[in-house]
Formats: C-alpha cells, structure tokens, sequence
C-alpha cells in the first residue's frame, strides 16, 4: 500500500487518495485527520460533526478574509498551528457551539487556545442550534491570553465585549496588525 497522505497532497482529491492508497475510506480518513492536511472542503463532507463546523468556519473566514492563504491547501507541509497565513501573521479559525451552564442560567463558549499563532479568529454560535448563522466573531491577539490551554467566554465578559468584531472589519483590522508587523512594532 502506498502513503495516503503523500497521494493525497500530490492530487488533492480524496476519494483518489483512497483509491490508489487501497485502504478502507474510514482507516484513510483517520489518516488523513491526524495528519492535518485535509482541505476545507473535505472537512465539511467527510469529518465529523466538529470537523464539519471548525472547516464551515475555516470557510467563512476565508470568505471575509480573502487575501489569507489557507495554510492547508497551499503549504504542502502540515503546519497544525494555524490555519491562515496573512501578510506574514499567523491566524488559528475557531468555532465554538453556545454550551449551557449546569445551573441553566447562564450560557458560554469554549476554545482551545495552545499553540504559537499570532490570532485566534473564533466564530461563536449565536444562539443554541444556530451554528454559523450571524455567528459572534472574535479577533483575538495571542498577546491577550495569559494560559494557553482553554478560553471561557461568556455572554457578557470581557472576551465578547473588548474583542467582537463585524465581518467586514476582519481584513482590514489584520491587514493593519501585518503593516505593524513588517515595521516591527507587533
């Protein structure tokens, strides 16, 4: 048997990858996941349902962000860091389901934060079954978070308030951080 993630990075197309590999579609998929090269696209028709969500938001930010490059599809080395590349910044996609508290009153978003990327973009479902529909979207510097393990972000914390940000105000807010970064001030 041939290496499915070498065939897949040389034709980009899953099912071939699976064909030539001769492996079974779920032991290939498996392969393919923890490897991190999938495209977006491939996570959206064959992930799970957290895969699904994480490559829809891959996707919208792509769509709001259009001068990115998606680390995955044009960096043929796996980079499991971040996802988009801007400008010489550094950018993990984040999505995160709206979890109800266990006493019920109070509802919040999760995230894992670890890694060396210079933002964490997270696209929060508004409200409970709405996932990616008019989502919260935060633009979170790496500077802000102290303990890079998990973020809780509640309706009305700190989190939400100091760093929402409408869809359109993604590419130029990064494109400002980039000019930072290449007069090294960022």
């Amino acid at each position: 048997m041939v290496d499915v993630v070498k065939i897949y990075l040389e034709t980009g197309d899953f099912h071939e990858a699976v064909r030539q590999s001769g492996l079974p579609t779920h032991i290939a998929h498996l392969k393919l996941i923890k490897s991190g090269c999938l495209k977006i696209q491939d996570k959206i028709q064959y992930g799970s349902r957290t895969a699904k969500l994480g490559g829809m938001a891959e996707e919208l930010f792509q769509k709001y962000v259009p001068d990115a490059t998606d680390a995955n599809k044009y960096f043929k080395k796996n980079n499991p860091v971040y996802d988009f590349w801007l400008d010489g910044l550094t950018i993990d996609v984040k999505y995160s389901s709206l979890y109800k508290r266990k006493n019920g009153n109070s509802h919040h978003w999760q995230l894992r934060t670890k890694g060396n990327q210079d933002f964490i973009v997270a696209f929060l479902e508004r409200e409970s079954g709405s996932e990616l529909e008019e989502p919260n979207i935060l633009l979170i510097p790496m500077q802000f978070i102290e303990e890079q393990k998990e973020l809780h972000i509640s309706q009305s914390g700190r989190w939400i308030n100091d760093f929402q940000v409408e869809p359109e105000e993604l590419q130029p807010l990064l494109k400002d951080y980039a000019l930072l970064r290449k007069n090294g001030l960022f």
